[in-house]
């Protein structure tokens, strides 16, 4: 029993540092999803300058390279961030699914342990109400 106690407490610390775990990945993800957001806003100022500003055009050909494979990297960085949100989930519903395990093992010892109990106690007054039994036939 004291085993399944120890394990149970084990695995909820384990649970609640994986859900530290996928905390940390949901801001990395959310962080990821903003440099994006600002990335796009950015090439967006940058197309409006070169509407009202057209000499800005001779330039504007190497900003769109550079901007194509910042987007590229930020891209890439967000489904990194997306993924290791997603392992983290798995990784989360495996520790608590052991730990439910052990808890439900628990549940069936200690089920077990009571109605074993309940045997023993129903054996017990069966033994003295034969005693009381057989002591009133005597009495007779």
């Amino acid at each position: 029993m004291k085993s399944l106690a120890t394990l149970i407490k084990l695995q909820k610390t384990r649970v609640d540092e994986q859900r530290i775990v996928l905390a940390k990945m949901h801001d990395q993800l959310e962080a990821a999803q903003i440099r994006v957001a600002l990335h796009k806003a950015e090439m967006e100022a940058q197309q409006d300058l070169l509407h009202d500003d057209p000499s800005m055009g001779l330039t504007y050909g190497a900003y769109l390279l550079v901007a194509k494979k910042k987007t590229a990297e930020l891209e890439k960085n967000r489904r990194a961030a997306e993924y290791a949100v997603h392992i983290a989930l798995e990784k989360l519903a495996e520790v608590f699914e052991e730990q439910k395990r052990y808890e439900i093992a628990q549940q069936n010892r200690l089920a077990r342990q009571r109605k074993e109990e309940l045997h023993r106690e129903t054996l017990f007054l069966d033994e003295v109400g034969s005693v009381g039994f057989v002591r009133k036939q005597k009495g007779q």
